[in-house]
């Protein structure tokens, strides 16, 4: 029998099955005794249903010490017109202000999802390198109210690599939920402002961990 994890949430093993590739949602639900009854998932098509399945027992035997039977996984894959039709709604870089306060400088961030628009600041030293830390921060610091309750993430790194068409800025973060602590990464090529690649590189890495009802 696959029961559901005691040590682990329900709501933590359908994040968990969020994260493997190509799944945009998961719905787990149990019978009477509190097994696992059914796991109904929502995917892209770039793969097939079989791999998918096979990724989610895998998933389970090694993250909740369960031998899921794969019977009880559905799977609705979505083409791309459906894709399209269903696809939530993304955060999208609006605008990049500075302000300079003695040697002071601060960042202003701004975003929009639909209607809804958000701001985010940061501020410290107004030194080269932390110029651009303190634009992934602000951007971070615009999209919080849009992560999971008791999700935080952090700004690890920024970094600018040259590539063979010109500049690429990458952005590590670390994204916490509970216990678990993940390592995301984006990324966004330099065309004409690095201010506004290292927003998108910020938007890239975290726009698939966000709430998707915003």
């Amino acid at each position: 029998m696959a029961d559901a994890p005691k040590e682990i949430r329900l709501s933590e093993c359908e994040r968990l099955i969020k994260q493997i590739r190509d799944v945009i949602s998961a719905k787990i639900v149990l019978g009477e005794q509190q097994d696992i009854e059914e796991i109904h998932v929502l995917a892209e098509d770039t793969r097939s249903a079989k791999q998918l399945v096979r990724d989610i027992e895998t998933l389970f035997r090694l993250e909740c010490g369960i031998d899921l039977d794969h019977k009880k996984v559905s799977i609705v894959q979505l083409n791309n017109r459906q894709r399209f039709g269903h696809q939530r709604k993304r955060i999208k870089f609006t605008a990049i202000h500075f302000s300079l306060t003695g040697s002071e400088l601060e960042a202003v961030v701004e975003l929009s999802s639909g209607n809804k628009n958000c701001v985010g600041k940061s501020s410290g030293p107004n030194s080269r390198v932390n110029r651009l830390k303190l634009v992934a921060e602000a951007t971070l610091d615009a999209m919080r109210e849009y992560l999971d309750e008791g999700s935080s993430v952090m700004l690890e790194d920024v970094v600018q690599v040259p590539i063979s068409r010109g500049n690429m800025i990458l952005i590590t973060l670390a994204y916490i939920q509970g216990q678990t602590e993940e390592c995301l990464v984006g990324t966004a090529l330099v065309k004409q402002d690095k201010k506004e690649a290292i927003a998108r590189a910020t938007l890239a890495a975290l726009n698939r961990r966000i709430a998707s009802d915003i």
